[in-house]
């Protein structure tokens, strides 16, 4: 650390130029383009240095850099404008999944499950990347990166083409031409000649190691629909991603691979039933980064006397548990201010097994909810869930 002490600015980049050579990069290595960001920050530099004269000497300037799971990660205690900029627009390097608030796909980067396809498309001073992709056989996710745009703001704020209110009527936009460039629309996928994915975009996709949210990135996530397709364990996928102030997507072909081993499909077509209601267990998906739960149901929901008057039973949900009673994470509870419908079809993911499992129970439940449609709390403020016993269904893992 003590070399870095009362550096000019010249030495602190010369330093860096130093580490970011002699660190060991990933096999698609981004030291080329973090090299051609210096050079850019030095000539600006010296420019400003002709103007102003020599640069002042900063005292206690600390910049470590270090290879941490197969990139480089910089971290500063009072960096100058110029190192800031220089820093802030070097690319994102390493697994981004590594770092995700989704355990199963930070449990995907470690367990080497994920690919970096490297793949950039720039337009007037603007970079988009695809960083990672994640593909296990029935869940596809992958990070967009955004350089070149100093705002914090990644989704879009303005309407997309073709967008309709309720009423069917198009909305006032702004025009392609006014918008502020660089904001990001829903990516259009497609996958063997196919579109209309249903999927969800974030831009809160997680926070590094020193608990700072990651910036100018997004995450889209293929949430169902794939299965089905059987789809080979590689292929390519169009990723159109449409950025506000440009009339034409940014284009990529993008190569996704499974990587994902000893996965388990069963189709038990299993049915259990209470009264006027049952289900059937169309298949589950078992991999390493996800668990998945398709079924049929129909029938009205059974309720409990704490579910009358002014409470009401919810639809029905399924919790999953292994052989030891271990329940797993839903990964997405959707609350409908309704009463339940009389016929579901189920697609479910959920947090992956630690290991592959002798058996599986399900377990549906309901929920209570007021007249406002509000669910009931217990004390911790989770929501009380009515186990229906006589509906559980246990199936065997071959």
């Amino acid at each position: 650390m003590s070399a870095w002490l009362d550096q000019t600015e010249e030495e602190q980049m010369m330093q860096i130029r130093r580490t970011v050579k002699q660190t060991k990069m990933p096999e698609v290595s981004y030291a080329d383009r973090i090299m051609g960001r210096m050079e850019q920050m030095d000539r600006r530099s010296r420019t400003t240095t002709h103007r102003k004269g020599k640069w002042a000497k900063k005292a206690a300037i600390s910049v470590s850099a270090a290879a941490v799971l197969g990139g480089v990660v910089l971290g500063s205690g009072f960096v100058s404008p110029v190192m800031a900029d220089a820093l802030k627009n070097v690319p994102y390097i390493g697994s981004v999944f590594q770092y995700n608030f989704d355990p199963s796909l930070k449990q995907a980067s470690v367990s080497g499950l994920t690919t970096a396809p490297n793949l950039s498309v720039t337009r007037d001073g603007l970079t988009m990347s695809i960083k990672e992709v994640m593909f296990d056989g029935t869940r596809l996710a992958f990070m967009i990166e955004r350089q070149g745009m100093d705002d914090d703001t990644v989704l879009s704020p303005y309407l997309p083409e073709g967008a309709t209110n309720v009423s069917g009527e198009a909305p006032k936009k702004v025009p392609v031409e006014q918008q502020k460039k660089g904001y990001m629309f829903m990516p259009e996928v497609t996958i063997q000649g196919k579109t209309g994915f249903f999927g969800s975009f974030t831009d809160a996709v997680g926070k590094t190691e020193d608990g700072k949210l990651i910036r100018n990135m997004a995450m889209y996530e293929i949430t169902s629909g794939l299965s089905e397709k059987q789809l080979p364990n590689e292929f390519n996928m169009t990723v159109k991603m449409n950025v506000s102030g440009f009339k034409e997507p940014f284009e990529f072909q993008v190569p996704v691979k499974n990587l994902a081993k000893g996965n388990v499909v069963l189709h038990p077509n299993q049915t259990q039933s209470s009264g006027s209601f049952s289900y059937t267990v169309k298949s589950i998906e078992i991999t390493p980064v996800t668990t998945r739960l398709i079924l049929d149901s129909k029938g009205s929901v059974p309720s409990t006397p704490e579910q009358s008057g002014e409470f009401s039973a919810t639809k029905m949900y399924y919790d999953i548990v292994d052989q030891d009673g271990k329940p797993l994470d839903q990964k997405m509870i959707g609350y409908f201010h309704q009463n339940p419908k009389t016929e579901y079809h189920e697609d479910e993911t959920y947090s992956p097994f630690a290991k592959k499992p002798t058996s599986i129970t399900i377990k549906p439940y309901t929920m209570t909810v007021k007249k406002d449609w509000s669910v009931v709390e217990d004390e911790k403020g989770k929501p009380v869930k009515t186990y229906h016993k006589d509906l559980e269904m246990t199936i065997p893992v071959q």
